[in-house]
């Protein structure tokens, strides 16, 4: 018997392969501003939980634990909340990229690791797009079928060999886009040193530079947000899988559907709060209020009397005044929306980061403790930036600056 299990043992060793993970989490995404004027893209919340965490939980599910994490813009913040990962199934550890250069710069800082999956940080991917690489061979791309091509690097393969990454082209729609997950090893760090003393500082480029680099295709659900707007598809899918778990004080003619409330958190008489809908502890719902689908509220918000909220994330400490209608919409933490303001949803167009012009559907942004007088109106797709201030009985057109005032 001492034989078999000592064969037995070696066997199991051999076929067992050790793998880590980086993830690329040093970006503030400046696109998504006003949101992340004073946190990192990554900790943005949907479902009530940083896009990050989604990550590290994918990665965790797939039995890759020892995770190093790329930290830059507001990187503390990142490090408070996950800490040593071990409440989310990891051991994490960090690497500073003290300037935000690029992608492949930012691995860089992970040098020292052996064989890994290389990750972003600020995408919502599938425990299946994980599977689909960790039996590749090292120098695999991950690469999915995409209707925003223009915003992505387009992937050209030949059989299962990448032939061309071509970023951001403007004048493709849909096509076969790298995700930014890819299977690679040490020899990666080499080519970024060489790379970069010529100045190559992003990942696909980089990339490009290796002999025999694949691409393996799938179809898993990979989600990013490159707008504000997106967050809300991002929310959709999250709470696309929401579970009806009811804590707190539920008044007993609340209709309560397919709503996940976290713990004392109080749901007042006669709302109609109609599934998927996710509800974070201690927050409070008046009575004769509304809230429909695909909508997140975090921890410790408030949303008066008959108030209407659709397919919206409203996060923590939020106060929405009573008989307010918000749909489509995004508001940062902290935000005072004062009684009867109305936040407007429809198509708009406007020029986003300083000169692309962008196309959208939805409702305002609000920035962080931003403070809308009461019986206010707020156009579709404008942006209210953080600490600003709107008078009552406002109707805004045009974008309100972070600290700006209107009277």
């Amino acid at each position: 018997m001492a034989p078999y299990i000592i064969v037995t043992f070696f066997y199991n060793l051999r076929i067992f392969h050790y793998m880590e993970a980086i993830i690329l989490a040093a970006g503030e995404g400046k696109k998504l501003r006003p949101l992340t004027l004073n946190i990192p893209k990554v900790m943005l919340p949907v479902g009530g939980r940083p896009i990050l965490e989604y990550v590290i939980k994918s990665l965790a599910r797939n039995d890759i634990r020892d995770i190093t994490i790329v930290i830059g813009y507001y990187g503390d913040k990142i490090k408070r909340y996950f800490g040593d990962g071990h409440e989310f199934g990891a051991h994490i550890k960090y690497v500073v990229q003290e300037k935000q250069l690029g992608t492949a710069h930012a691995l860089y800082q992970a040098r020292g690791a052996e064989d890994f999956l290389v990750v972003p940080g600020d995408n919502l991917i599938a425990e299946k797009c994980i599977e689909k690489l960790i039996n590749s061979e090292k120098n695999t791309i991950l690469a999915v079928h995409s209707d925003r091509a223009s915003k992505y690097g387009v992937v050209e393969v030949l059989g299962n060999r990448v032939r061309e990454i071509i970023e951001k082209p403007p004048d493709i729609k849909e096509s076969l886009v790298f995700t930014g997950i890819a299977h690679l090893n040490k020899e990666i760090f080499g080519v970024i040193d060489e790379a970069m003393a010529s100045e190559i500082y992003d990942l696909p480029e980089v990339l490009m530079q290796i002999d025999g680099l694949r691409a393996t295709v799938s179809n898993c659900e990979w989600l990013d947000a490159v707008y504000p707007w997106d967050l809300l598809r991002l929310n959709s899918y999250v709470l696309s899988y929401n579970s009806r778990i009811l804590s707190g004080k539920i008044e007993t003619s609340a209709v309560i559907g397919n709503v996940s409330t976290g713990e004392k958190t109080r749901i007042g008489a006669h709302c109609y709060i109609l599934g998927a809908v996710k509800i974070g502890k201690c927050a409070d719902v008046g009575p004769n209020t509304v809230v429909m689908p695909d909508t997140t509220l975090g921890e410790g918000v408030t949303i008066g009397a008959q108030c209407y909220v659709e397919n919206s994330i409203i996060m923590d400490g939020a106060t929405i005044g009573e008989g307010s209608y918000i749909k489509d919409s995004i508001i940062a933490s902290g935000v005072v929306i004062e009684p009867k303001t109305t936040l407007l949803s429809g198509n708009f167009r406007k020029v986003i980061n300083g000169g692309e012009v962008f196309s959208g559907f939805g409702g305002p942004v609000i920035g962080t403790r931003a403070v809308i007088g009461a019986s206010s109106v707020i156009k579709p797709g404008i942006l209210v930036g953080a600490d600003s201030r709107i008078g009552a009985l406002k109707v805004i057109y045009e974008d309100v600056k972070s600290g700006e005032s209107v009277r």
